[in-house]
């Protein structure tokens, strides 16, 4: 809304613009958990100082921060699940849920940097897709599991180049060979064992999110299906058979 009217202010493609709040501004724009947490401080203070006004601001900043009606800019679902914000530049990529508010476009965004920062981007994207993450948590677990898979991978190609050197050569940058010392072999040995245990936790970690993820779609609950299966059996003269272990035996001397 425009200072000192209720008339809420028109954005240029004809949508009504984001309310601009005392919040914290970062990269030029408040923040939706900025004003979150501006109007709890707010509502604190009010409470003590009984200014109706302080309450009201607090009131709209929260109803703007959650807000349904978000700019056609900030609700196109791009990969991964996740919200496609065109009102950043060089940002093509947002969230999964049907109706977004401020802080789930923001919660998609800050997803997205930690896997970029985590260098797994793109594996979180791609796994998120194949999984088809249905919400939130889903898609956090999902990228845990990714940067596990980032990391797990990366810290095994250094295992192999320390077992390597354990054998008693080492390359260095230009590309050259040269011979280890007993020492040198021996710390490498230390260095392959120690990095063979991480991995193993990262991936034993890694299946775990699976489990988890199953657990949470299933509710934590095994269905077993028995299937009755009626089997008949003919046994002509002078044959047998045997059936649920007892023999059966056919002929002119069956009784």
């Amino acid at each position: 809304m425009s200072k000192g009217s209720d008339q809420p202010v028109t954005a240029p493609n004809g949508e009504q613009a984001p309310m601009v709040y005392p919040a914290k501004e970062k990269r030029g724009r408040a923040r939706a958990s900025d004003s979150v947490l501006a109007a709890a401080g707010m509502r604190v203070t009010a409470r003590y100082s009984g200014a109706a006004d302080d309450l009201r601001l607090a009131d709209e900043m929260l109803a703007q921060a959650r807000t349904k009606q978000l700019p056609s800019t900030r609700t196109e679902i791009g990969a991964g699940g996740e919200l496609i914000d065109r009102e950043k530049v060089g940002s093509h990529l947002v969230d999964t849920v049907a109706h977004p508010d401020y802080v789930t476009a923001e919660a998609s965004s800050d997803r997205l940097a930690l896997a970029n920062q985590a260098g797994s981007l793109s594996l979180a994207l791609d796994a998120a897709d194949t999984f088809q993450a249905q919400d939130s948590l889903e898609k956090m677990i999902v990228h845990q599991m990714a940067a596990l898979h980032y990391g797990m991978m990366r810290a095994t190609a250094l295992m192999n180049k320390e077992f390597d050197a354990a054998g008693g050569t080492a390359i260095n940058a230009a590309g050259d060979k040269r011979d280890l010392t007993a020492g040198e072999r021996e710390a490498a040995n230390v260095r392959a064992c120690r990095l063979a245990g991480a991995i193993s936790r990262m991936s034993a970690t890694c299946q775990q999110g699976l489990l988890t993820l199953q657990r949470k779609r299933t509710g934590g609950n095994q269905q077993v299906t028995v299937k009755h299966i009626h089997q008949q059996v003919n046994v002509t003269e002078g044959g047998q058979a045997v059936v649920a272990g007892d023999k059966v035996t056919s002929g002119e001397n069956e009784r």
